[in-house]
């Protein structure tokens, strides 16, 4: 359960009522924070006539980390620890821990700079950024790339690629490849079984061949969310699972990435079917 935690406003930004004010649930007090109504699990309430706002909702504005020690009856407040979170020879993230259990606050260091890494990355140590130094343009210079992992749990994993200049760390575009694949990525349910076209290529599954009754297939198949970006001899590839049902995945979509005019261009999607 989480526990409620309080804090007095007091003096300078207090307000204090008579006893004799009572705020009703149906009417509760709002909660501004710099000109914007902020939300709060539990609302802000009058106790003993004062306002009393979850230190929670304070804390996270000023970017702090609260915690409460239930055996020495504590509630602690402090700076969030910046602190290296994944390295590789000479390439650090480093990152602040939240309470919401995500390093923010990311930065890219090599000998050369320091930058700001837009998103941000779990805390769990076993989803750590991957960082690859690899001549992905082909050009003899290395980019350094970096998976981030925004969320995991059974069925999900929500990945970001961030892609800089190995010497600089300007960010280099990248095409977005989930958007690619659904462009040329088609499916519809027929009396054979299942007919998927991907960039203009008929692949038939028959009936027999898929373990999920027909009942409980999708109304056509779909791609699901969870992209996997991998490098292999200094190719950028990035996949996707195909399924028909929520337990039955066909097989996969791939594509490859090329440098050109700037930016990493997705190709051709190609599918593979899954071994039976």
């Amino acid at each position: 359960m989480k526990s409620k935690k309080w804090v007095v406003v007091t003096t300078a930004v207090c307000v204090l009522l008579g006893t004799s004010v009572i705020a009703f649930a149906s009417n509760p007090i709002k909660l501004i924070i710099n000109g914007d109504e902020r939300y709060t699990e539990t609302p802000p309430q009058i106790i003993n006539g004062r306002v009393m706002v979850p230190l929670t909702a304070i804390t996270e504005v000023f970017n702090k980390i609260v915690s409460y020690n239930a055996n020495s009856m504590e509630v602690e407040i402090r700076d969030p620890k910046e602190k290296v979170i994944s390295q590789m020879d000479n390439i650090e993230i480093t990152g602040k821990e939240s309470e919401d259990g995500i390093y923010e606050h990311l930065q890219l260091v090599t000998d050369q700079f320091s930058r700001k890494l837009d998103g941000y990355n779990v805390t769990n140590p076993t989803y750590a950024p991957e960082i690859m130094s690899v001549d992905l343009k082909g050009d003899g210079n290395k980019e350094i790339a970096v998976i981030l992992t925004t969320g995991y749990g059974t069925g999900v994993y929500i990945s970001e690629l961030h892609l800089r200049e190995g010497d600089s760390g300007i960010e280099i575009p990248v095409e977005d490849a989930l958007i690619a694949m659904k462009k040329q990525f088609t499916g519809t349910v027929t009396s054979k079984g299942i007919d998927m076209k991907v960039n203009g290529h008929h692949t038939l599954l028959t009936n027999d061949k898929l373990n999920t009754e027909r009942e409980h297939w999708f109304e056509e198949p779909v791609i699901g969310n969870i992209i996997y970006y991998n490098i292999e001899n200094n190719i950028l590839k990035a996949s996707a699972a195909v399924q028909i049902s929520p337990g039955e995945f066909i097989g996969e979509l791939e594509i490859i990435y090329t440098y050109k005019n700037g930016i990493f261009q997705v190709g051709e999607a190609i599918f593979s079917q899954d071994e039976e």
